[in-house]
């Protein structure tokens, strides 16, 4: 599975167009061969793709707010996370697939974890890719953030490739400390005149993006409780609750030939309707301290998008086999 591609697909600069090499599908699905009877999928594929990361649980395009202080707690009390998760260097790829047919990959990677002046960081990225053949859309985006003390997001980047890679639109969320306020700008490459500056209010609460959530819900998947947690979405302020522990499961996923131990959560976006998600989503986490997002899935009108751990570099680290 460590063969590549190179794609290239060409558009006008307002659309998802890129040039890339990605891994080719896993055994059973194809990523070329796409039935010609389904309706187009632009408008529900599309938010899947990117908000997976972020959810996967899952999701995407979100942003949050940092330790600044004196701000009150929203979500998971943090003194029940679990920080061993987070290891500098390491490197997950999944695949995004329906009814069976391979659609693209998110690669994440946690850069850095650094702890001093009594201050803990966090930062990682997430690359998202559409196979070649995939109709409807191209995806080439680059997502980075950088997670304080309690996991919320301190700064945020979505940078998306546009004409072969040499265009780009980049939006990027500053929290200044010690203002209740997140700073918006966001600027296509040589196109000044489609720049958009905005400032939202965080009425006191810690906020999540799309990738700082991936984390988030990692770090508490264990738990056995259900937490309410503040996403920025597009601009626009949402509420996403998850309910971790749900039960503990067996997976079965190619990459690996036994069962894996995991754990299960379940979850609502609280933007229903906007992507043409219904709102549901699941996870499953291996049911050990790295906790691993194993498989996702995300609920969207004509079905499931289906998430599936493919690729992993974890110093370490092994899949914990079921019992039989």
């Amino acid at each position: 599975m460590n063969n590549s591609f190179d794609t290239l697909k060409r558009g006008s600069v307002r659309n998802h167009v890129s040039r890339y090499t990605a891994d080719r599908c896993t055994r059973r699905r194809s990523c070329v061969a796409f039935p010609l009877a389904l309706p187009p999928l632009d408008r529900l594929i599309v938010p899947a793709l990117l908000l997976l990361p972020a959810l996967l649980i899952a999701l995407l395009l979100s942003q949050t707010a940092s330790a600044q202080q004196g701000r009150s707690f929203s979500g998971c009390p943090i003194s029940s996370a679990n920080s061993a998760c987070f290891q500098a260097g390491e490197e997950l790829q999944y695949e995004v697939s329906y009814l069976g047919i391979g659609l693209g990959t998110i690669s994440t990677r946690v850069n850095a974890v650094q702890t001093g002046a009594g201050e803990r960081r966090i930062s990682a990225e997430c690359l998202i890719r559409t196979y070649k053949g995939v109709p409807f859309v191209t995806l080439n985006t680059l997502f980075q953030t950088v997670m304080g003390d309690s996991l919320e997001s301190l700064r945020f980047r979505n940078r998306e490739y546009l004409a072969g890679e040499k265009v780009f639109k980049e939006i990027l969320y500053t929290f200044p400390k010690n203002l209740d306020r997140v700073y918006i700008s966001e600027e296509v490459e040589r196109h000044p005149e489609w720049a958009k500056q905005d400032t939202l209010e965080l009425e006191g609460k810690r906020w999540q993006d799309g990738l700082s959530l991936f984390y988030y819900a990692r770090a508490f998947s264990h738990d056995r409780r259900r937490c309410k947690v503040p996403v920025l979405m597009y601009r626009t302020k949402a509420t996403t609750e998850i309910h971790f522990g749900v039960k503990e499961e067996e997976e079965d996923i190619d990459a690996v030939e036994y069962d894996i131990r995991c754990t299960k959560l379940e979850g609502e976006t609280g933007f229903t309707g906007i992507f043409g998600l219904t709102g549901g989503f699941e996870g499953w986490f291996s049911d050990d301290e790295a906790a691993i997002p194993i498989r996702a899935k995300m609920h969207v009108l004509i079905g499931s998008i289906n998430i599936e751990l493919v690729k992993w570099k974890r110093k370490g680290w092994k899949p914990p086999r079921a019992e039989d």
